[in-house]
């Protein structure tokens, strides 16, 4: 990509953008990971990144968009970035026979050092999550010294693994390290498929007689479901992933709930002026208070039927307890993440539920409370006539015929003469629906985007094999186009899901006939 300018003597010049056009770019590569394009954003990035290799940003963005793509072995390569991004980058020296020092060497991948320095690097929630990975490492008898946070060290015993525990904030020396790496670079080093990366889960566990005393503390029939609504304000890592604990009113109003307190730190100080702090269970100061972080919370997510959390190390700890988990995720997560709806590659009983709207809550919440509501056998009242015109299909069901009718009047190139006046009538059923409801129109105007947005995918894609160009852009197209049919499957299956949580359809004859698509339909 270069910028074509036309010189004095009429001649065209090929020249690199300047700074400002430039930055222009990457703005554009933002604006495109934003909607999900990821191909597109990936073309900008690196072309930033040719013209200015020292471009931190545009390199920790290509990065996150590798994640999203799980292009694994190329992402975990350019995540090096995080330490051009850290105060100090990471390196760790040996003493020389001679009185001298010299930097040990860095393992990347291939035979393991016999005796390997694992450097923790990030924060908690990282460490938990990470290193369930020194455990092949062990198995292939080596000798492993890690540097970590020192309140974790009880939590990490109980993988029962024979390692050697440093302090990361003490001073220290190890003897006899042949070379050191990274902590969350061990699955690249590793060479670990990512269908291994949730192998071996759960890989902590309780203390058996904490969980005794916390469940009677706990002793109810209630459905038991903790919650955690902050993380660390002071980390970088903050930036909107903590919710304001209010947002979890709808889990309390579900009867047969008991919600319990899993939260330390500055956000307790919330449940004095919450409106459900009546159906709020607090462990008070005496939880996890001895020295050592989520001893107590681990023995506690033991008896609870679901733990509900923001993005933090609570989040971490169900995961690797193998609890079930749903976690609250802003409209731009954290890296490891991915570009998944609800699923994750770490941990099998965690789901995930993310935002659409920056700072709303709502949604994700309102799914949780759907889902509950089922687990508990909650029946919805039924509104009035008024209220809740006849359907004779699922609102997910109907959301899609909206989208597929609109893909037919724009790419049906006239085969479809009447597919105006069909995403006309359809819409207008909608709007008897749902006129008022702002969340459940958005989510069907994104379902009718993503419909375009494979249509003119697929549209791409004939066009690359008619003229026979078998290459990586066919790939991207690929994978483009199964990224954006499981965002659409999953905008419709929150469509069914929130219309359920709130109405009680009943059955008529309504004209929304459409050709046979393959998935699940639920009908109304």
């Amino acid at each position: 990509m270069r910028l074509v300018e036309t010189s004095h003597a009429g001649t065209d010049m090929i020249r690199a953008p300047n700074a400002t056009e430039v930055s222009h770019l990457f703005a554009l590569a933002e604006h495109e990971i934003v909607k999900g394009r990821f191909t597109e954003a990936l073309i900008l990035l690196r072309f930033i990144r040719s013209i200015d290799p020292e471009h931190t940003d545009a390199a920790a963005r290509l990065a996150l968009t590798l994640f999203r793509r799980e292009q694994w072995n190329e992402a975990w390569d350019a995540f090096d970035i995080r330490f051009k991004l850290m105060s100090a980058q990471p390196a760790v020296k040996i003493r020389t026979a001679d009185g001298g020092s010299r930097e040990l060497p860095r393992w990347r991948g291939g035979e393991p050092p016999k005796s390997l320095l694992v450097m923790d690097e990030q924060g908690l929630g990282d460490t938990i999550q990470f290193m369930r990975y020194l455990r092949p490492l062990v198995e292939q008898g080596v000798e492993i010294n890690f540097v970590t946070h020192e309140i974790l060290f009880d939590l990490i015993r109980t993988m029962g693994l024979p390692i050697n525990l440093l302090p990361s904030n003490k001073p220290g020396s190890v003897n006899g390290a042949t070379g050191w790496t990274p902590l969350l670079h061990i699955p690249r080093a590793l060479g670990l498929d990512p269908k291994r990366y949730a192998e071996n889960v759960p890989y902590i566990s309780a203390d058996p007689a904490r969980v005794k005393s916390w469940a009677r503390k706990m002793a109810s029939k209630d459905f038991k479901v903790g919650i955690c609504w902050g993380g660390n304000r002071e980390s970088p890592a903050e930036k909107g992933r903590s919710a304001p604990l209010e947002a979890f009113a709808p889990l309390a109003a579900i009867p047969g709930v008991r919600l319990f307190s899993l939260q330390k730190g500055q956000p307790v100080e919330e449940i004095k002026t919450a409106s459900f702090r009546r159906e709020l269970y607090d462990f008070g100061d005496q939880f996890d208070a001895d020295g050592q972080a989520f001893l107590d919370t681990a023995a506690i997510m033991m008896s609870l039927d679901l733990i509900v959390t923001v993005d933090t190390s609570v989040a971490h700890v169900a995961g690797a307890l193998g609890r079930p988990v749903h976690i609250l995720l802003r409209v731009e997560p954290d890296w490891r993440w991915l570009a998944r709806e609800s699923d994750t590659v770490w941990y099998p009983t965690a789901r995930l539920f993310r935002q659409r709207l920056s700072g709303d809550w709502s949604e994700p919440m309102a799914l949780i409370a759907a889902y509950i509501a089922a687990r508990t056998s909650q029946k919805h009242a039924a509104p009035s006539a008024d209220a809740l015109p006849k359907v004779s299909v699922s609102h997910g069901e109907l959301a899609e015929q909206i989208a597929d009718w609109s893909v037919k009047a724009k790419f049906g190139d006239g085969s479809f003469p009447n597919a105006d006046t069909r995403v006309a009538y359809l819409k207008n059923e909608w709007d008897n629906l749902f006129k008022d409801n702002k969340l459940l129109s958005s989510l069907q105007a994104e379902i009718e985007e993503t419909s375009h947005q494979i249509a003119d995918a697929e549209r791409k894609l004939r066009a690359q094999e008619e003229a026979g160009n078998v290459d990586r852009g066919m790939l991207g197209l690929m994978r483009e186009i199964r990224s954006l049919k499981q965002k659409r499957d999953d905008r419709v299956r929150r469509v069914d899901a929130l219309a359920e949580a709130e109405l009680q359809p009943v059955k008529t004859e309504v004209e929304t006939t459409k050709p046979a698509r393959s998935g699940n339909k639920k009908k109304a």
